[in-house]
């Protein structure tokens, strides 16, 4: 994504200065989308943020995932205010998959070090044991070298709620948990527990969605792309699909909260892309997902995969306004001119 001189600046004092939720999560994801170049700013400002603002800077941490931020987010594992150090265990959580060994195996020593500490907050381990269940890029050994160690121990920890989170399902299987109606079901979800079966968090979309806060509904679809990693791979797509229908949801209401998921997901799945994205996509794609779609589009041989690119680019460009002067079309066209004639039309 393009940015000017001083816009990182600029959505930075956004973020602090406003009370505003829907704000702070715009603020986020577009500081998000403009990535390393926003990252010294951030986190120049963790040394002077109280513990208001501390996790909305953490927040964008982990979105961006940069490496060299391990030592920045480190220190705040141990903070006082829960709501801070439950930021820290998601950013840290976040730097579990970088490519230097050295940094992926400090975010698990430092995860590892507060989920054991007795003295955190309850709230503060459990979400380091999630970060630590749910690395992305995990070895054929690392359940039996690093999770199940973990589990036995937790499961002889002083904490009920330690204990609880290792413990096995219910007998039963899914119709043993226990039900909750829509609203209740989307606001667990936000806070991080995830019912069994998707078709629970489907329905809940389906009828609380559209009324559902939209700061809730952008939380669903991040919980809900953690819990991906975590899952057997024959239920990704089933998770999937609900991440799909959260994105319609907001779209269906013009928000663009977590557009940044959308251009990941269809840079990562490329045509496996499921169809609530792509139709998301359309209706409230900006500029910034125009490379993605150009690459996907230029990467298929996939005739209908294809014409939906076609349709989200020309949708966007209609909606923006855009033309080939503008910044993005400009840094596409270099990289890919036959790819932008053809989907321009």
């Amino acid at each position: 994504m393009p940015t000017r001189p001083g816009q990182s600046r600029t959505l930075l004092d956004e973020l602090l200065a406003t009370h505003d939720a829907v704000a702070v999560e715009a603020a986020i994801a577009r500081l998000a989308i403009i990535g390393r170049p926003a990252l010294r700013l951030v986190v120049q400002q963790l040394a002077t943020a109280d513990q208001t603002h501390l996790p909305r800077l953490l927040r964008v941490l982990e979105r961006i995932g940069d490496p060299g931020t391990l030592g920045a987010i480190r220190p705040l594992l141990g903070h006082a205010a829960p709501e801070v150090a439950g930021a820290a265990v998601d950013a840290m959580g976040a730097l579990l998959d970088a490519r230097e060994t050295a940094v992926a195996s400090g975010a698990l020593d430092a995860l590892t070090a507060t989920l054991l500490d007795t003295s955190r907050a309850d709230v503060v381990r459990v979400r380091a044991l999630e970060a630590i269940a749910s690395a992305p890029e995990r070895s054929e050994t690392y359940d039996a070298d690093v999770l199940e160690p973990l589990r036995d121990q937790l499961r002889r920890d002083p904490s009920a709620a330690l204990r609880d989170a290792v413990a096995a399902p219910p007998p039963g299987g899914e119709d043993a948990a226990p039900a909750l109606d829509g609203d209740a079901c989307l606001e667990a979800v936000a806070a991080g527990t995830l019912p069994t079966a998707p078709e629970v968090l489907r329905q809940a979309l389906a009828t609380h969605g559209p009324d559902a806060p939209l700061t809730i509904l952008h939380r669903v679809i991040e919980r809900v792309r953690v819990h991906e990693r975590a899952v057997a791979p024959d239920l990704v797509e089933g998770w999937r699909v609900v991440r799909a229908a959260a994105h319609l949801a907001l779209a269906a209401r013009g928000s663009r909260l977590a557009i940044y998921d959308l251009r990941e997901s269809l840079e990562v799945l490329g045509e496996q892309t499921p169809v609530g994205m792509l139709s998301a996509l359309q209706q409230v794609g900006d500029a910034s997902v125009l490379d993605a779609v150009a690459e996907a589009w230029q990467a298929s041989d996939n005739a209908w995969f294809k014409g939906q690119l076609t349709g989200i680019f020309r949708a966007v460009v209609d909606r923006e306004k855009l033309t080939r002067r503008h910044a993005a079309v400009k840094k596409i066209t270099a990289r890919l001119p036959e790819t932008v004639a053809a989907l321009w039309g």
